[in-house]
């Protein structure tokens, strides 16, 4: 029989476990042991070999991330400078001094990989990144199998630029240690990429004592500036690795893909939001002040509708529990559905036939009881499944 620690099987299954241990505040520092359990695969470095070139020449690059509040920083840090991908282009800028660099933060708090999937293009690849890091192992952690795909499709996208951008896996945490890593990390094997996580590095040392979580996160799932300043320190770790041997990482970058991991559907993706965003129809609907959003009337009722071609439809709004009631959702004509407040942000339809589609948003407003302000606001519609 073969006995395994609480930690390792914690590690392993990802298993909560009451911290009992004694700990101390002390500034947390990355240690040579840390940074290689930080790096769970270097994988196929010749893209990230071939940003270095071009920015040892002295062209142009550009690093970006994807993900979610994390990648964002939001409140959590108070100098923005300190975001692990600020730290990362700052690398660049000081480890090759001619090179003008440039970067990316595509962060959006409360989006997961299936919201990632759909504006990937718009928001990061649009910019012809050399280097992508994406962060999604939070934001994905729930039991929806779908983002298995999503995240796929994430990656498939960057992956097939005509650039062949370098991709990088990050993998956060939360307050526990829990995060989507087990189903990410397969799908980076799948694509042989570099990965790097900041649970494998830093959850041991917390679980142990011999680091404290609260001195690197400001809440339960957000690092603060000192923990996007070592997750920056374990990508760092990454690069200056690959940049002492430039070399013997200048192998002949991999062109084509292998077949997708899981599923190829959220490889093509069309996406709207802002003054993108083009109603087919509209009955009572208007524009806030920014033109971010299209909102529904507040007393009366009105009728709003999206053209869309794709298998599945994804639909970015906001809702409270006092409009649920009233809020109605159809596709093609098809029968009315009640519109949810979902935290996961799921699609509203999936498994469509190919092809061209439409989909209907109704609010009752005129049976909201009075002096409610509770409205339904729109602010993008995506399909994946689009034909090339």
């Amino acid at each position: 029989m073969i006995n395994i620690s609480p930690l390792c099987l914690a590690l392993l299954t990802g298993i909560s476990f009451q911290l009992t241990a004694v700990v101390h505040a002390e500034s947390p520092v990355t240690t040579p042991s840390i940074k290689q359990r930080g790096l769970v695969s270097q994988g196929d470095v010749s893209r990230l070999a071939a940003v270095m070139a071009k920015a040892r020449r002295g062209e142009e690059i550009c690093v970006a991330a994807i993900g979610g509040s994390i990648t964002a920083g939001g409140l959590q840090t108070k100098d923005p400078k300190n975001r692990y991908i600020a730290r990362v282009a700052d690398w660049f800028t000081k480890t090759f001094p001619k090179a003008k660099v440039r970067f990316v933060n595509a962060g959006i708090g409360g989006t997961n990989s299936l919201y990632g999937a759909m504006r990937v293009q718009r928001d990061v690849l649009s910019k012809k990144p050399d280097l992508v890091i994406v962060e999604y192992a939070v934001n994905d952690n729930h039991p929806v199998p779908m983002f298995w795909g999503s995240y796929e499709g994430v990656l498939r996208q960057i992956l097939r630029e005509p650039q062949q951008p370098a991709l990088v896996q990050l993998f956060f945490m939360q307050r526990k240690g829990e995060n989507a890593q087990e189903t990410q990390h397969m799908l980076g094997r799948h694509y042989d990429l570099p990965m790097v996580s900041f649970r494998d590095a830093w959850w041991p040392e917390i679980y142990s004592g011999r680091a404290v979580w609260e001195t690197m996160y400001a809440d339960v799932v957000h690092p603060n500036d000192t923990g996007h300043i070592l997750a920056s320190e374990l990508l760092i770790a990454l690069l200056n690795d690959v940049n002492a041997k430039p070399e013997s990482s200048a192998t002949a970058s991999r062109a084509d893909l292998p077949a997708p991991m899981i599923t190829d559907l959220f490889a093509t993706c069309r996406y709207a939001q802002g003054t993108d965003l083009k109603p087919t129809q509209n009955i009572g609907w208007t524009q806030n002040a920014d033109h971010t959003k299209w909102e529904s009337p507040a007393s009366t009722d009105g009728s709003i509708e999206f053209g869309f071609a794709g298998k599945l439809l994804f639909v970015g709004y906001d809702i409270d529990k006092d409009s649920e009631a009233f809020a109605t959702f159809s596709i093609d004509c098809g029968q009315a559905q009640p519109l949810k407040n979902s935290p996961n942000r799921l699609p509203l339809a999936d498994d469509l036939p190919a092809g061209e589609h439409n989909v209907r948003i109704d609010f009752a407003g005129s049976k909201v009881p009075a002096g409610s302000n509770a409205k339904v606001k729109i602010w993008s519609v995506g399909a994946a499944g689009a034909l090339e």
